[in-house]
Parts: C-alpha cells; structure tokens; sequence
C-alpha cells in the first residue's frame, strides 16, 4: 500500500476517506488542523450518536461486533440483550450544551425509537443477505487510488456474497411547538432514494471492492433496501460520474495541501471559511479555534 509524501504527513494527512471527497474544504482542513495541533476532534451530536447505537446493537444481535476478518461471524446475541447493551451504549452520550436545548430534546426524543430502529436493521440486513453464507462486518478496508498520493481508508457496514450494503439511519424530526408549550415529533418513513454524498460513498466502496452496492434506510417505522435493480442512482454509470468526482476532491485537496508548503497560515488562506456553519455544526469553542484558524 503506498504511503503519503512526507510533505502531507507533516499535515496530520496520512489517507483519505468517503467523508473526506464530500466535506468542505474549510471543514477538512480545519478537522485536520484540530487533530495535529490540539489533538480534538469535532464534537459529536445525538443525531449520529443514535444512529452508531443502532448499528452497535444490530452489530450485537447479528454476530458482528468487533469484527475480524480471520474469525468471521459469530452467533449474534438474543434481540432482548443487544437492545440493553445498544441503549447502555446510548447512555455514554453527553448531550451538547451550547444550543439553547435542542441536542438535549433530540437525544431524549431518539431514545423511543431506538428498540424499533435496531430491529429493522437486522430485519433488512437478513433479507438482504438472505442467499448469502456469510455477512462480514464494519472493518478497514484500503483502496489505491492512481490519481490519489495517499491511500483511500474505508469501513463498509455489512458485506457478502459479492454485495455490500450501507445502513443509512433516519431519525425523527420536530414538530413546532404548540400553544401549551409542548412539541411533538414525526416519524420519517424510510428513504427511497439516496443523497448524492451517499452516491458517492457507494461509488468509492463499489471501485475498493467490486461489490456491488446497496443502501438501508431505516426508520422507527420500518426500512427500504435500495439497489441497482430498483434505484438509478446506483447505476454504473451514475457511480463512475460520482467516483470521478471523489478523486478529484481527493486531488484538490491535496494540491492545496501541496500548496501550503506545511504552513498552516497558508493553507487557511487558500480556502474560505464558512463561520456561520461551522458554529452550526460545532459549538462556540470550535469557533474561537476557527478564527484563530484563519486569523480572523
């Protein structure tokens, strides 16, 4: 597996990902900047928090916890058991508390859907493996990319049987608050169709892997499996436009990084920040590291 220049290890860059050809350029390098210079990463959020807990619990009941290639499946735990050991693991999650309360609301309004989530995620994964003898689960898989100086890094959830399938999870959204001051939430019904960022995510797992792509989409209200047979967006052709895109974010960024020489002052002012979403997405403390970022 070839290795990244020494120019973009000075960097904290060592590989790319599917996350890294969909995120903003001034999103990537300040995660960059944050990890090699402040050891931190972004904070998390109840959002994605529930939907690892999810996946931690289909993990569980379907044998595929810690996954290890030489090993293989094992026998998954008991529904009842993965359930415990999914909302223990729900539980480590400290809410954020820096957005007047709505990652707390949502993390509290998560919780009830949990149990249903997780049960149709093992449900689609069986159905979709079904002709399969075994299912492999999340572990690093590496794609050497020519036009790429580094190595690509990716994690498919679920594979077998020449196909793969990624767990996309929904979780409900709010409702306006009424009169009495109380708010209720709705249950979205499972995506049919994925986001051009999943595209492009398939494409890169489909290019790694030959396997053929497909996408759960999975809500408290049950779950829809997505193909090449019922979804055009995973068709080859769509997953070569999107793979060619990956590559060439994967190049420009690394032009840029090139560009930067390891000066993290010139690197910052080659791309333009967007303030307003990184408080969005981050907190305040973020922010103040971000200005600093780029002397603002």
């Amino acid at each position: 597996m070839k290795e990244a220049p020494v120019s973009l290890k000075d960097m904290g860059y060592y590989h790319d990902s599917a996350s890294g050809a969909t995120a903003t350029k001034d999103e990537m390098f300040l995660k960059l900047w944050l990890r090699k210079e402040h050891k931190m990463n972004f904070p998390m959020a109840a959002r994605p928090w529930a939907g690892i807990s999810v996946q931690h619990g289909a993990n569980l009941a379907l044998g595929l916890q810690d996954y290890n290639e030489i090993i293989g499946q094992q026998e998954g735990m008991p529904i009842a058991e993965a359930t415990r050991h999914m909302m223990a693991k729900y539980d480590e999650y400290k809410p954020r508390d820096w957005d007047d309360g709505k990652d707390a609301e949502e993390y509290d309004a998560f919780r009830e859907v949990l149990p249903e989530m997780m049960a149709h995620s093992i449900a689609g994964v069986k159905e979709f493996f079904q002709g399969a003898n075994q299912i492999a689960g999340e572990h690093q898989r590496w794609l050497d990319e020519p036009r790429s100086a580094v190595p690509i890094m990716l994690y498919q959830d679920f594979s077998g049987g020449g196909t793969q399938i990624d767990l996309k999870c929904s979780l409900p959204m709010r409702n306006p608050v009424k009169k009495d001051g109380t708010r209720t939430w709705r249950t979205p019904k499972p995506r049919t169709e994925p986001t051009w960022q999943q595209v492009i995510q398939q494409s890169i797992y489909w290019k790694a892997t030959g396997e053929t792509p497909a996408l759960l989409f999975v809500t408290g209200s049950g779950y829809h499996i997505s193909t090449p047979e019922n979804c055009d967006a995973l068709s080859e052709e769509n997953l070569n436009r999107a793979y060619n895109q990956a590559v060439q974010s994967w190049v420009i960024t690394q032009n840029l990084l090139k560009a930067a020489n390891g000066s993290w002052n010139t690197l910052f002012g080659l791309v333009q920040p967007d303030i307003n979403e990184i408080a969005r997405r981050h907190g305040p403390s973020i922010v103040t590291l971000a200005k600093q970022a780029w002397s603002i």
